[in-house]
């Protein structure tokens, strides 16, 4: 799988970008700078192209998913990190998940579908992809999620369908919405940035 890494301080949260449809592994970088300038980065690339764009996992129709693909492309996703992360000495329990989209997607998939996984999670405009068959406890798993009321692509339900899905089984969830469509805006990255501030209260985020 393409990706791009950069190694940061190890007193940083590590983060790993999941980007939108159409995105690469470039898409988030000066996202990922804004939320924690010295943390250690690793991005890709999904491996998935729709007419040329590239895609974490493919889909039929808009808001209609190919769930087998979905499992497929989930499981390759985690192989692929836990083989990165030994190559670049990463603890793979670390990582945060930063997904915006479609990324954002196939990292909540990830938190609430594969136990034993990751832990954290900030979600930019995801949805619920309907399926959540897991039951295992997410009271040790802490996710952010941001929402536009205005969003076009993804429907203020499927948001709230995808929030309850971590609450219902403990998980600590954060929620911000925002009066915007489906691009990100600012200020949903500044409450990104107080999230992570309260969860890594000592390490070097600026």
């Amino acid at each position: 799988m393409e990706h791009y890494f950069k190694a940061g301080l190890t007193t940083a949260p590590p983060l790993l970008l999941l980007h939108g449809t159409g995105g690469d592994e470039h898409s988030l970088l000066k996202i990922a700078e804004e939320l924690s300038p010295n943390s250690t980065i690793l991005s890709l690339r999904g491996t998935v192209s729709e007419q040329g764009a590239n895609r974490f996992f493919k889909r039929f129709a808009e808001g209609q998913f190919d769930l087998e693909n979905l499992e497929l492309k989930t499981d390759e996703l985690l192989a692929t990190v836990k083989e990165l992360s030994k190559k670049y000495q990463i603890s793979f329990d670390q990582w945060v998940l930063v997904g915006y989209s479609n990324g954002a997607n196939i990292a909540g998939h990830l938190l609430l579908e594969r136990e034993n996984s990751f832990k954290r999670g900030l979600l930019f405009h995801a949805m619920s992809l309907g399926k959540h068959e897991a039951t295992f406890d997410l009271s040790t798993s802490s996710i952010w999620l941001s929402a536009g009321i205005n969003d076009p692509i993804v429907p203020k339900s499927a948001s709230e369908t995808l929030r309850d899905s971590f609450l219902q089984r403990d998980g600590n969830v954060d929620m911000v919405w925002t009066n915007a469509g489906h691009q990100l805006t600012y200020p949903e990255l500044e409450k990104a940035k107080e999230w992570l501030k309260k969860e890594f209260p000592k390490d070097e985020l600026v």
